[in-house]
C-alpha cells in the first residue's frame, strides 16, 4: 500500500522541481571539467591483497595437511601457499578476496573488506535508498552511484554477512549482467556467491533480489530519508516553522544512529558471551569471535528462533575412545577447544565455527562432528530475569488497580442505591 503524502512531501518536490529550474543543465556543466581531474573507473581501486595470518590458520596449527584446505580450493589462480608453520598469499594473487570469504578461522584479512566493514557499508546504502546493488568490478565496467557497492568479487561477503543484512534489511539485490561470470579469471567466484547467498536465504528466510538490466536499475533515496533530510536541514537553516509536528529526523544522522546501534549491540554481545562462559580456556588461552561468527550470533539474538535453521556443527567426545593427547587443542587455532585437567574435552559451541580440525587430528576417533544444539547458539541475556520481574511486578500492579477501581464503582453503585430509597 502506498504511502500517505502530506504537505511535506509536496514541499520536497516544490524544491526539487526549483532545483531543476534554477539549474536547466543538470549535472552537465560539472561534467565539463578537467579530464585529469574526473572520476575514472579503476578496478583495482575496489581490490586488494588480503593478509595472511598465520596464527590463525587451522591447517598450520594441526600441522597436517589433510585440516583444511579452503583457501587453496577456492583461489583461481594458486597463489596461496601453506608450510609447515608458514601462510603465504603470493604475488600472483588476483585480488579477488575469495579466500577471505571461505576461510572459517579468518586467517586472510583486508581491513576495507572485513564482514563489519562490509554490513557497514550496505546497511548505510540501504537505510537511505530505496535499493542497494551489491556488484562486482566486471558486471559494473563504471564509476559507481552512491547506492551501488562495487566489489572485486560477489562471492566476497560470507554467508553469515549475508544472513544478517537479509534479516535487517529487504532492499538488497545483486546485479550481475547475464554472462557477466561466464567470461571472468576468478573462475571460482560465481560457485562461491551462489552457495553463500544460498545458505543465508535457507537460514534467514528470505531472498536476495537480482538485477541483470542496467537500465532496470533505480537510484532514488527512499522517501522517509528525504523528508528527514528535508527537515534537518530547515533546523540548519533556522527555519522551524514546519518542526512542530513534523516525523521523527530519518536522514543522514538517523542512518549513522543505526550503524551505532549495530555496532553497539555487537560489543554488547560479546561482553555478555565472554561473562557467560569465562571467554578463556583452562589453559587461560582467550577464545577468539571471528567477525563472522559474531554477525550470526548478534542476528540470532534479536529472533532466537532463527538458531533452529542455521545448522551449525560442533564437535562431540566420546570419552572412553580418549587419550588425552591434546592433539585437538593444538589444533583449534580459535581456542575454542579446551581439555582440563580431568581429562574432559569441551567446546564452547557459541564461538566454535565447525571447521573440523579438531575432529580431522583425532586419531582415536573420540571427537565427532555434530549439529550443535540451537539453544547454545543464542547467547543468554543477563537481564532477561530482571526484565521479566519488572514486568510481573507491572502486571500485578496494573492487576491490583483494575481491583481497587472496581471496588470503588462498585461502592458508588451501592451508595446511589442509598440514595434513592
Amino acid at each position: 500500500m502506498a504511502e500517505k503524502r502530506d504537505m511535506l512531501d509536496d514541499l520536497i518536490d516544490i524544491q526539487q522541481d526549483w532545483e531543476k529550474v534554477s539549474n536547466p543543465f543538470g549535472d552537465i556543466a560539472g561534467q565539463l571539467v578537467d579530464p585529469s581531474k574526473a572520476h575514472v573507473f579503476n578496478p583495482a581501486d575496489y581490490k586488494g591483497r588480503p593478509r595472511a595470518n598465520t596464527v590463525y590458520c587451522s591447517r598450520v596449527a594441526a600441522g597436517r595437511p589433510d585440516v583444511c584446505g579452503r583457501c587453496l580450493e577456492v583461489c583461481p589462480v594458486d597463489a596461496i601457499e601453506i608450510g609447515e608453520k608458514t601462510l603465504k598469499v603470493n604475488d600472483n594473487c588476483r585480488e579477488c578476496g575469495l579466500c577471505m570469504s571461505v576461510c572459517p578461522t579468518e586467517a586472510f584479512q583486508l581491513p576495507k573488506h572485513m564482514s563489519k566493514q562490509l554490513y557497514d557499508r550496505i546497511a548505510r546504502i540501504a537505510s537511505a535508498y530505496e535499493q542497494c546493488y551489491v556488484t562486482c568490478t566486471r558486471a559494473l565496467g563504471r564509476y559507481p552511484k552512491d547506492n551501488e557497492v562495487v566489489l572485486p568479487c560477489v562471492g566476497l561477503l560470507t554467508p553469515e554477512l549475508w544472513f544478517a543484512l537479509l534479516v535487517d534489511y529487504d532492499n538488497i539485490s545483486v546485479y550481475l549482467p547475464v554472462g557477466v561470470c561466464d567470461r571472468c579469471q576468478t573462475t571460482t567466484g560465481e560457485e562461491v556467491y551462489v552457495d553463500h547467498i544460498g545458505t543465508a536465504e535457507q537460514w534467514s528466510g528470505y531472498s536476495v533480489g537480482l538485477e541483470v538490466d542496467e537500465g532496470a536499475m533505480t537510484h532514488e533515496l527512499t522517501r522517509a530519508y528525504k523528508r528527514g533530510q528535508f527537515v534537518s536541514n530547515l533546523a540548519r537553516t533556522g527555519s522551524r516553522a514546519l518542526m512542530a509536528g513534523s516525523p521523527a529526523l530519518l536522514g543522514a544522522r538517523a542512518v549513522a544512529e543505526r550503524i551505532k546501534r549495530h555496532t553497539q549491540k555487537l560489543n554488547d554481545m560479546q561482553r555478555t558471551l565472554e561473562d557467560a562462559v569465562g571467554g578463556k580456556t583452562s589453559q587461560n588461552r582467550r577464545h577468539v569471535l571471528t567477525q563472522s561468527r559474531k554477525m550470526l550470533l548478534s542476528t540470532i539474538q534479536e529472533s532466537p528462533v532463527l538458531a533452529t535453521v542455521l545448522g551449525c556443527r560442533v564437535p562431540q567426545c566420546n570419552s572412553s575412545l580418549c587419550t588425552m593427547c591434546g592433539d585437538c587443542v593444538r589444533a583449534c587455532s580459535l581456542h575454542v577447544c579446551d581439555l582440563d585437567a580431568s581429562g574432559h574435552v569441551s567446546v564452547e559451541p557459541a564461538y566454535c565455527v565447525g571447521c573440523g580440525a579438531c575432529a580431522a587430528v583425532c586419531e582415536s576417533g573420540a571427537l565427532t562432528m555434530v549439529s550443535a544444539d540451537p539453544a547454545d547458539l543464542v547467547v543468554p541475556d543477563p537481564n532477561a530475569a530482571k526484565a521479566a520481574e519488572q514486568r510481573a511486578m507491572v502486571q500485578k500492579a496494573k492487576e491490583e488497580g483494575r481491583a481497587k477501581i472496581s471496588k470503588y464503582l462498585d461502592a458508588l453503585e451501592h451508595l446511589g442505591e442509598t440514595d434513592d430509597k
